[in-house]
Protein backbone atom coordinates (compact mmCIF):
# COMPACT_ATOMS: atom_id res chain seq x y z
CA UNK A 1 0.00 0.00 0.00
CA UNK A 2 2.62 2.38 0.83
CA UNK A 3 4.54 1.64 -2.48
CA UNK A 4 1.61 2.48 -3.97
CA UNK A 5 1.09 5.87 -2.49
CA UNK A 6 4.62 6.53 -3.25
CA UNK A 7 4.55 5.78 -6.87
CA UNK A 8 1.16 7.81 -7.01
CA UNK A 9 3.06 11.00 -5.64
CA UNK A 10 5.69 10.33 -7.96
CA UNK A 11 3.23 10.10 -11.31
CA UNK A 12 1.85 12.97 -10.38
CA UNK A 13 4.31 15.33 -9.09
CA UNK A 14 5.88 14.21 -13.01
CA UNK A 15 3.03 15.27 -13.99
CA UNK A 16 2.65 18.70 -12.37
CA UNK A 17 6.24 19.62 -13.23
CA UNK A 18 6.35 18.43 -16.87
CA UNK A 19 3.27 17.91 -18.82
CA UNK A 20 4.52 17.10 -22.45
CA UNK A 21 0.60 18.10 -23.71
CA UNK A 22 0.68 21.19 -22.06
CA UNK A 23 4.20 22.27 -23.68
CA UNK A 24 3.29 21.06 -27.02
CA UNK A 25 -0.19 23.37 -27.33
CA UNK A 26 2.07 26.07 -25.80
CA UNK A 27 5.10 25.58 -28.66
CA UNK A 28 2.27 25.68 -31.24
CA UNK A 29 1.53 29.24 -30.47
CA UNK A 30 5.15 30.55 -30.22
CA UNK A 31 5.73 28.72 -33.34
CA UNK A 32 2.49 30.68 -35.09
CA UNK A 33 3.24 34.02 -33.86
CA UNK A 34 6.97 34.18 -34.25
CA UNK A 35 7.05 31.95 -38.02
CA UNK A 36 5.09 34.55 -38.72
CA UNK A 37 5.87 37.84 -37.45
CA UNK A 38 7.93 39.93 -39.36
CA UNK A 39 8.57 42.98 -36.75
CA UNK A 40 5.80 45.75 -37.01
CA UNK A 41 3.50 45.29 -34.29
CA UNK A 42 0.27 46.64 -35.95
CA UNK A 43 0.77 43.53 -38.34
CA UNK A 44 1.31 40.44 -35.52
CA UNK A 45 -1.39 38.02 -35.15
CA UNK A 46 -3.67 39.42 -32.44
CA UNK A 47 -5.96 35.58 -32.29
CA UNK A 48 -2.39 34.54 -30.64
CA UNK A 49 -2.59 37.33 -28.23
CA UNK A 50 -4.62 37.49 -24.94
CA UNK A 51 -7.36 40.13 -24.45
CA UNK A 52 -5.02 42.56 -22.73
CA UNK A 53 -2.46 42.51 -24.90
CA UNK A 54 -4.76 42.63 -27.88
CA UNK A 55 -6.22 45.51 -26.46
CA UNK A 56 -2.77 47.49 -26.36
CA UNK A 57 -2.14 46.96 -29.51
CA UNK A 58 -5.47 48.09 -31.19
CA UNK A 59 -5.07 51.42 -28.65
CA UNK A 60 -1.59 51.95 -30.17
CA UNK A 61 -2.75 51.28 -33.38
CA UNK A 62 -5.41 53.89 -32.88
CA UNK A 63 -3.08 55.96 -31.47
CA UNK A 64 -0.91 56.20 -34.68
CA UNK A 65 -3.97 56.73 -37.02
CA UNK A 66 -5.14 59.42 -34.78
CA UNK A 67 -1.39 61.12 -34.67
CA UNK A 68 -1.41 60.99 -38.30
CA UNK A 69 -4.75 62.51 -39.71
CA UNK A 70 -4.28 65.41 -36.85
CA UNK A 71 -0.70 66.51 -38.56
CA UNK A 72 -2.92 65.79 -41.91
CA UNK A 73 -5.19 68.34 -41.37
CA UNK A 74 -2.65 70.95 -40.01
CA UNK A 75 -0.74 69.96 -42.85
CA UNK A 76 1.96 69.71 -41.09
CA UNK A 77 5.61 68.44 -42.16
CA UNK A 78 5.75 66.49 -38.18
CA UNK A 79 6.55 63.19 -38.12
CA UNK A 80 3.87 61.69 -36.56
CA UNK A 81 3.85 59.43 -33.50
CA UNK A 82 4.47 56.11 -33.93
CA UNK A 83 6.15 52.81 -32.30
CA UNK A 84 9.10 51.73 -34.66
CA UNK A 85 11.28 48.66 -34.00
CA UNK A 86 10.26 45.97 -33.14
CA UNK A 87 8.00 45.15 -29.70
CA UNK A 88 7.92 41.73 -29.57
CA UNK A 89 11.37 40.83 -28.65
CA UNK A 90 14.64 42.60 -26.81
CA UNK A 91 16.27 44.32 -29.98
CA UNK A 92 14.63 46.54 -32.15
CA UNK A 93 15.79 45.66 -35.38
CA UNK A 94 13.76 41.92 -34.53
CA UNK A 95 15.43 38.26 -35.20
CA UNK A 96 16.03 36.10 -38.16
CA UNK A 97 15.82 32.87 -35.83
CA UNK A 98 14.81 31.42 -32.76
CA UNK A 99 14.61 28.46 -30.57
CA UNK A 100 12.15 27.54 -28.36
CA UNK A 101 13.93 26.96 -24.72
CA UNK A 102 12.32 25.94 -21.33
CA UNK A 103 8.72 26.11 -20.26
CA UNK A 104 7.41 26.43 -16.75
CA UNK A 105 3.44 26.22 -16.37
CA UNK A 106 1.39 26.86 -13.40
CA UNK A 107 -1.77 26.02 -13.59
CA UNK A 108 -3.20 28.64 -16.48
CA UNK A 109 0.11 30.83 -16.74
CA UNK A 110 3.28 29.82 -18.56
CA UNK A 111 6.36 31.14 -19.45
CA UNK A 112 8.69 30.15 -21.95
CA UNK A 113 12.10 31.03 -22.30
CA UNK A 114 13.13 31.80 -26.62
CA UNK A 115 16.66 32.42 -27.61
CA UNK A 116 16.90 35.17 -30.61
CA UNK A 117 19.11 35.46 -33.04
CA UNK A 118 19.52 38.51 -35.38
CA UNK A 119 22.36 37.70 -37.97
CA UNK A 120 21.54 40.70 -40.49
CA UNK A 121 24.72 42.72 -39.07
CA UNK A 122 27.11 40.59 -37.39
CA UNK A 123 25.46 38.12 -34.66
CA UNK A 124 23.62 38.72 -31.69
CA UNK A 125 22.05 35.93 -29.40
CA UNK A 126 19.58 36.97 -27.06
CA UNK A 127 16.74 35.42 -24.71
CA UNK A 128 13.41 36.64 -23.93
CA UNK A 129 10.83 35.42 -21.55
CA UNK A 130 7.18 35.05 -23.34
CA UNK A 131 4.27 34.81 -20.90
CA UNK A 132 1.03 32.94 -22.14
CA UNK A 133 -2.30 32.92 -20.10
CA UNK A 134 -5.28 30.25 -20.87
CA UNK A 135 -8.36 32.16 -22.17
CA UNK A 136 -11.15 30.11 -23.13
CA UNK A 137 -9.43 27.05 -23.03
CA UNK A 138 -6.37 28.29 -25.29
CA UNK A 139 -3.07 29.30 -24.58
CA UNK A 140 -2.51 32.87 -25.77
CA UNK A 141 0.76 35.36 -25.57
CA UNK A 142 0.23 37.60 -23.09
CA UNK A 143 3.84 39.80 -22.54
CA UNK A 144 7.15 39.52 -23.33
CA UNK A 145 9.63 40.30 -20.86
CA UNK A 146 12.81 42.10 -22.39
CA UNK A 147 16.41 40.04 -21.16
CA UNK A 148 18.65 41.77 -24.05
CA UNK A 149 21.24 43.89 -22.93
CA UNK A 150 20.12 46.55 -25.85
CA UNK A 151 15.89 46.16 -24.59
CA UNK A 152 14.18 49.30 -24.70
CA UNK A 153 11.81 49.29 -21.70
CA UNK A 154 11.13 46.57 -19.49
CA UNK A 155 8.39 44.47 -21.82
CA UNK A 156 5.71 44.48 -24.84
CA UNK A 157 3.37 45.76 -22.30
CA UNK A 158 5.32 48.49 -21.13
CA UNK A 159 5.99 49.46 -24.38
CA UNK A 160 2.64 49.57 -24.93
CA UNK A 161 1.78 51.65 -22.02
CA UNK A 162 4.20 54.01 -22.38
CA UNK A 163 3.29 54.96 -26.15
CA UNK A 164 -0.19 55.32 -24.62
CA UNK A 165 1.12 57.68 -21.78
CA UNK A 166 0.58 61.19 -22.89
CA UNK A 167 3.64 63.68 -23.00
CA UNK A 168 3.74 66.01 -19.16
CA UNK A 169 4.68 69.39 -18.67
CA UNK A 170 7.65 67.88 -16.83
CA UNK A 171 10.08 65.82 -18.22
CA UNK A 172 10.45 62.22 -17.05
CA UNK A 173 11.55 59.03 -17.81
CA UNK A 174 8.07 58.51 -19.08
CA UNK A 175 8.63 60.78 -21.50
CA UNK A 176 11.69 60.69 -22.81
CA UNK A 177 10.95 56.64 -23.69
CA UNK A 178 7.89 58.06 -25.28
CA UNK A 179 10.09 60.30 -27.23
CA UNK A 180 12.29 57.44 -28.43
CA UNK A 181 9.30 55.07 -29.19
CA UNK A 182 7.14 57.92 -31.03
CA UNK A 183 10.21 59.02 -32.77
CA UNK A 184 13.33 56.48 -32.86
CA UNK A 185 15.95 56.18 -30.90
CA UNK A 186 17.55 59.32 -32.23
CA UNK A 187 14.60 61.36 -30.43
CA UNK A 188 14.78 62.93 -26.34
CA UNK A 189 12.20 64.23 -24.51
CA UNK A 190 13.61 68.52 -24.20
CA UNK A 191 12.78 70.30 -21.05
CA UNK A 192 13.85 73.54 -22.61
CA UNK A 193 11.63 73.03 -25.54
CA UNK A 194 8.94 70.85 -23.88
CA UNK A 195 8.87 68.39 -26.84
CA UNK A 196 10.60 65.41 -28.61
CA UNK A 197 13.86 66.54 -30.65
CA UNK A 198 16.54 64.96 -32.76
CA UNK A 199 19.56 64.85 -30.61
CA UNK A 200 21.74 64.45 -33.53
CA UNK A 201 21.15 67.39 -35.32
CA UNK A 202 22.06 69.49 -32.86
CA UNK A 203 24.73 71.86 -34.02
CA UNK A 204 26.57 72.52 -30.98
CA UNK A 205 28.09 69.20 -30.36
CA UNK A 206 30.90 68.19 -27.89
CA UNK A 207 33.17 65.15 -27.34
CA UNK A 208 34.00 62.93 -24.58
CA UNK A 209 37.72 63.12 -23.92
CA UNK A 210 37.83 59.19 -24.89
CA UNK A 211 36.36 60.30 -28.71
CA UNK A 212 33.78 57.72 -27.96
CA UNK A 213 30.74 59.45 -27.77
CA UNK A 214 28.96 63.01 -27.95
CA UNK A 215 26.99 65.14 -25.97
CA UNK A 216 24.71 67.80 -27.88
CA UNK A 217 23.90 71.20 -26.44
CA UNK A 218 20.83 73.52 -26.74
CA UNK A 219 20.39 76.82 -25.04
CA UNK A 220 16.64 78.47 -24.41
CA UNK A 221 15.56 81.40 -26.16
CA UNK A 222 17.03 83.87 -23.59
CA UNK A 223 20.21 82.44 -23.49
CA UNK A 224 19.55 82.13 -19.28
CA UNK A 225 19.54 78.39 -19.52
CA UNK A 226 21.17 75.65 -21.31
CA UNK A 227 20.57 72.18 -22.06
CA UNK A 228 22.84 69.04 -22.77
CA UNK A 229 22.15 66.00 -23.93
CA UNK A 230 24.13 62.73 -23.42
CA UNK A 231 22.96 59.04 -25.39
CA UNK A 232 21.83 58.01 -22.04
CA UNK A 233 20.87 61.27 -19.92
CA UNK A 234 20.33 65.53 -19.83
CA UNK A 235 20.49 67.93 -17.93
CA UNK A 236 19.33 71.91 -17.90
CA UNK A 237 22.17 74.12 -16.39
CA UNK A 238 21.26 77.43 -15.41
CA UNK A 239 23.53 80.66 -16.51
CA UNK A 240 26.30 81.71 -13.63
CA UNK A 241 27.80 83.96 -16.06
CA UNK A 242 28.62 85.06 -19.67
CA UNK A 243 29.54 82.13 -20.62
CA UNK A 244 29.45 79.32 -17.91
CA UNK A 245 26.36 77.32 -17.14
CA UNK A 246 25.77 74.69 -13.66
CA UNK A 247 23.31 72.60 -12.80
CA UNK A 248 21.50 73.58 -9.31
CA UNK A 249 22.47 70.18 -7.56
CA UNK A 250 25.83 70.30 -6.66
CA UNK A 251 25.77 66.19 -6.44
CA UNK A 252 25.73 64.71 -9.67
CA UNK A 253 25.31 68.13 -11.41
CA UNK A 254 27.57 69.05 -14.36
CA UNK A 255 28.98 72.89 -15.54
CA UNK A 256 29.38 74.29 -19.05
CA UNK A 257 31.50 76.68 -19.44
CA UNK A 258 33.54 78.16 -22.59
CA UNK A 259 37.46 78.92 -21.76
CA UNK A 260 40.13 80.16 -24.59
CA UNK A 261 37.49 79.09 -27.40
CA UNK A 262 36.90 75.91 -25.90
CA UNK A 263 33.65 74.53 -24.20
CA UNK A 264 34.09 72.22 -21.60
CA UNK A 265 31.14 69.84 -19.84
CA UNK A 266 32.41 68.13 -16.52
CA UNK A 267 31.32 67.11 -13.27
CA UNK A 268 30.82 70.13 -10.15
CA UNK A 269 32.08 67.79 -7.78
CA UNK A 270 35.83 67.41 -8.98
CA UNK A 271 35.70 69.92 -11.47
CA UNK A 272 36.44 66.75 -13.88
CA UNK A 273 35.80 67.35 -17.78
CA UNK A 274 34.41 65.01 -19.55
CA UNK A 275 33.25 66.26 -22.40
CA UNK A 276 34.99 69.65 -24.28
CA UNK A 277 34.90 70.98 -28.01
CA UNK A 278 35.58 74.07 -30.43
CA UNK A 279 32.18 75.68 -31.16
CA UNK A 280 31.87 78.94 -32.65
Amino acid sequence: MKLRILLSLIVTTLLLSCNPFKNNEINKVINAFYNHHKGPFEEVDKTLLSTTLSDLVNKAIAEEVKSAEELKALKSTDKPNRIEGDIFTSLSESFTSYEIGKTSIYDDKATVQVEFTNNKAGTETWKDDIELIKENHAWKIDNVRFKGEHSFGKSTKDVLSQFLTPITAVSSDADDQRCRLCAGHQYQWSNLKKGCIRVLELPFKLKSMDKTSTASVIFSDDQKKAEVFTQKTSWVLNKKSLTAYETEASDKGVFLEKRNNVWRLGELKDGKTIYSGHVE
